[in-house]
């Protein structure tokens, strides 16, 4: 029995260009941009989003709050004025965590 080959998995027949040999201009490889210019375009990316995660999480953050004082509102409240605030607070809390997360469009969208 023979040991299975290598198959490297191209199949396909060699084009037409195959034996012609691969000319250079005689100048360098370069890659072709401003690497000075990438570098910024790279920093600037990586600053937005860094900005984006940590102002997310800061909304969230400020939207559990919201929620957690809105239902500890409306769980002491003895009458239905402080079940209605508290319940308001706690949707505040519930829309501003949906809108920062994208789940439904922000107030600005709507009109």
């Amino acid at each position: 029995m023979s040991p299975p080959r290598a198959d490297d998995g191209d199949h396909s027949p060699p084009g037409p260009d195959a034996d012609r040999p691969v000319g250079t201009d005689g100048g360098d490889a370069g890659p072709g941009f401003d690497e000075a210019a990438l570098y910024l375009v790279v920093r600037e990316a990586v600053e937005d989003a860094i900005l984006g995660v940590l102002g997310t999480l800061l909304l969230v953050g400020v939207a559990f709050v919201l929620i957690w004082a809105g239902v500890v509102s409306a769980m002491s409240a003895g009458a239905p004025v402080g079940y209605a605030v508290g319940g308001a607070i706690a949707l505040l809390g519930f829309y501003i965590a949906a809108a920062t997360l994208e789940v439904i469009p922000p107030v600005r969208d709507w009109f």
